[in-house]
């Protein structure tokens, strides 16, 4: 089975799991080893981590933001390599210490963040006013998040010429998701991702959203990440037969995965 790929879904699962490994008491260390990590330019709040319990664990869209005692909040961007690994205190790794981005570690537990473009260790203030965070749209994954809102966001924060499949990975528009749930939840609501938003009806809209959402919801709660069409290219398309095709879609020339036959 393919890992997961570090979308919305994966961020929210990785919450709960940090949670769990070192929510039930201080951290007794926390550290750098990779001396390319960005926090060994800081040192001093690192440290300053020993003795804090994590007071919650949250996903944003497809950053981590890990909020420790007294106001500490350690923000994360996976990218398209990065992950977390949770280890029993000492259990064997699967991967050599010295690559870790970051360790924290409990009396029981040991987490740690290998790769990933984003790692820094923020107060508070600087989380509300960090611009990676205040941009996102809403969170599909999200407590409040309904389909309503997803259509609204779609139809207000994004230009009427562009295409729906790049608009669904635009995470200033929807948070989250990325290029296999752009390509999956169009499947699923047997829509084109070229299809332009001035095109596209509400009720087509609302198909995608909560397709989209549907299937990363099921994400979340059993860890598999669906591939009716994505990586599929050539192959026949599980509902007709028809093969899959792909090619690149909008500025960041990302991949889409599609039905020529099926989402019209």
């Amino acid at each position: 089975m393919l890992a997961p790929v570090a979308e919305g879904d994966t961020i929210h699962r990785t919450a709960r799991r940090l949670a769990t490994a070192l929510g039930d008491s201080p951290l007794v260390a926390a550290e750098a080893p990779n001396p390319r990590s960005p926090l060994r330019r800081q040192r001093e709040r690192l440290r300053s981590l020993t003795g804090r319990r994590l007071e919650r664990a949250e996903a944003r869209g497809k950053h981590l933001l890990l909020g420790f005692e007294r106001g500490l909040v350690l923000h994360g961007h996976q990218g398209m390599r990065g992950s977390w690994r949770v280890y029993r205190r000492g259990e064997a790794w699967q991967r050599a210490r010295s690559g870790a981005w970051v360790v924290l570690a409990t009396e029981r537990s040991e987490a740690a963040e290998f790769g990933g473009p984003r790692l820094a260790l923020l107060t508070e203030a600087e989380v509300a006013a960090e611009p990676r965070l205040r941009s996102l749209g809403p969170d599909v994954l999200g407590d409040g998040f309904d389909v309503p809102a997803g259509v609204d966001a779609l139809r207000r924060r994004a230009t009427r010429e562009r295409e729906l499949g790049d608009v669904l990975i635009d995470q200033s528009v929807l948070a989250g998701v990325g290029n296999i749930y752009k390509s999956e939840g169009c499947f699923a609501a047997a829509i084109s991702p070229w299809r332009r938003l001035a095109d596209a009806s509400d009720d087509e809209l609302r198909r995608v959203v909560l397709e989209t959402a549907s299937l990363m919801r099921a994400g979340v709660e059993t860890g598999r990440q669906p591939r009716d069409v994505y990586r599929r290219a050539g192959r026949p398309c599980p509902r007709c037969g028809e093969a899959i095709s792909s090619r690149g879609q909008g500025d960041a020339n990302r991949t889409t995965y599609w039905c020529p036959n099926c989402q019209p």
